[in-house]
């Protein structure tokens, strides 16, 4: 089954670890508002999904679930000579993002590695 971008939206503010009142209040709106932006975020608006990206600190692109070959072969069908550079930028911005994401989390491992060190515990 391939995650919807609904499972995208979730997954990058879980891994954040933003709540979803959290989102919601840099977005303004309310949580459950937000929380119907998740299920079901065909329905926002362009604009309202670039804020979101911004918050979540990821490609749009990737945050709606498109795929670099969707892109290229959106660009095929209406004969864009730019397909090549675009599937370029979108798999470097990809990376940039994913890199970002490991290196969170990288730093909330050394986080918990230290506060279990001072508790007496260890991984």
């Amino acid at each position: 089954m391939t995650p919807t971008s609904g499972d995208t939206i979730r997954s990058t503010r879980q891994a954040r670890g933003f709540s979803q009142e959290f989102v919601a209040l840099k977005l303004g709106i309310t949580q459950q508002s937000y929380s119907n932006l998740e299920k079901k975020p065909d329905g926002a608006t362009l604009g309202r999904l670039k804020e979101l990206a911004k918050i979540l600190d990821i490609d749009l692109m990737t945050l709606i679930g498109e795929t670099s070959s969707m892109v290229q072969n959106n660009l095929n069908q209406q004969g864009g000579q730019a397909a090549s550079n675009m599937v370029i930028n979108q798999n470097s911005e990809q990376k940039y993002a994913y890199q970002k994401m490991i290196d969170h989390l990288e730093e909330e491992i050394e986080f918990l590695r230290k506060f279990l060190a001072q508790q007496g515990k260890s991984l």
